[in-house]
């Protein structure tokens, strides 16, 4: 920490301190001044995208959804520094979407199955069946929207976590998105919440105090992809969902590491929450799930800069 103040009072190059000044970052993407007339707090604007970062706080907000962050911003001498890492892989991409190959390939990944039953509540529900429920959905969507599908299982089969992205690698799979509920002691944890791979270098959201991850695998290679990737897709599930919103987060998950291609983890409500409960157990409320992922889908294809593959009317 001392280093991290030292290079900011004496004018040492943020390259060099490896923080970044937040304003002028920002601004070279197109945004706008800083709207907060709140000591310690930011809110810059650009078209329908507003970002808000706090002194200490070790998230950010993009739309009001929470971005969990490697590091906490700080505010010093007026200004506002973000670690440079934080900026590379969470904010720039989501301030100015890097262009890639159009995303056509999609692998989704219905969590458990077979022997893994995963969550079961009180009321006798399998995780493993209503995610496979949910993922079906989402092929189905995605398919009629002119994507190409792949599910890592399409039946209650038994298949290993290391399986799952091998399967999406040799496919070539373009995007790939493992689907799951939650589960809690406390029946009020409730809510969406959508997981990256976590950058070498920090913890993961859930373990701040924990040790740094030191070693990069091969889905570190897209880390500023996925952050893009978890947010449209998080952002457009709870919108279709009006679930409660837990933030886009950063874990090492087994299905994540091996990856060659942008893939996420979503947890689309919580088992053990009587809301969260009501809204998987219908078909209605599976099927909002499933839209608003495929609607995620596209908006992250739309965003680096391909078009859906065909006209489609949205729901």
């Amino acid at each position: 920490m001392l280093m991290f103040l030292c290079g900011i009072a004496f004018g040492v190059p943020a390259a060099l301190a490896q923080v970044v000044n937040f304003e002028t970052e920002i601004r070279e993407k197109g945004f706008g001044r800083n709207e907060s007339r709140e000591r310690g707090v930011g809110s810059w604007r650009k078209g329908g995208t507003r970002i808000e970062i706090q002194d200490r706080k070790r998230y950010a907000l993009v739309n009001g959804s929470r971005l969990y962050l490697g590091h906490s911003p700080s505010y010093e001498h007026g200004k506002f520094f973000v670690k440079k890492r934080d900026w590379d892989k969470r904010f720039s991409p989501i301030a100015a979407p890097p262009k890639t190959k159009s995303p056509r390939r999609i692998v989704i990944d219905p969590g458990h199955g077979g022997r893994d039953p995963g969550k079961i509540n009180k009321r006798g529900m399998y995780e493993k069946t209503y995610v496979l429920d949910i993922s079906k959905r989402v092929a189905r969507i995605l398919k009629a929207r002119g994507y190409t599908v792949l599910l890592t299982r399409d039946g209650d089969t038994t298949l290993e976590l290391p399986e799952r992205p091998a399967r999406a690698n040799r496919w070539n799979a373009d995007l790939f998105v493992s689907i799951h509920l939650n589960s809690a002691s406390s029946s009020s944890a409730r809510g969406i919440e959508t997981f990256a791979l976590t950058p070498v270098g920090e913890t993961s959201t859930g373990d701040p105090g924990g040790n740094a991850k030191t070693q990069a695998d091969d889905g570190n290679a897209r880390d500023a992809l996925n952050t893009l990737f978890a947010f449209k897709v998080h952002s457009a599930l709870v919108a279709k969902t009006d679930a409660e919103d837990r933030g886009v987060k950063y874990a090492n998950f087994a299905v994540l590491r091996p990856l060659k291609c942008p893939g996420i983890l979503v947890e689309c409500g919580f088992l053990t929450n009587a809301s969260d409960t009501a809204l998987v157990s219908t078909k209605n409320g599976r099927e909002r799930i499933a839209v608003g992922i495929a609607n995620g889908i596209e908006a992250y294809v739309r965003a680096v800069g391909s078009a859906p593959p065909a006209a489609t009317r949205r729901r």
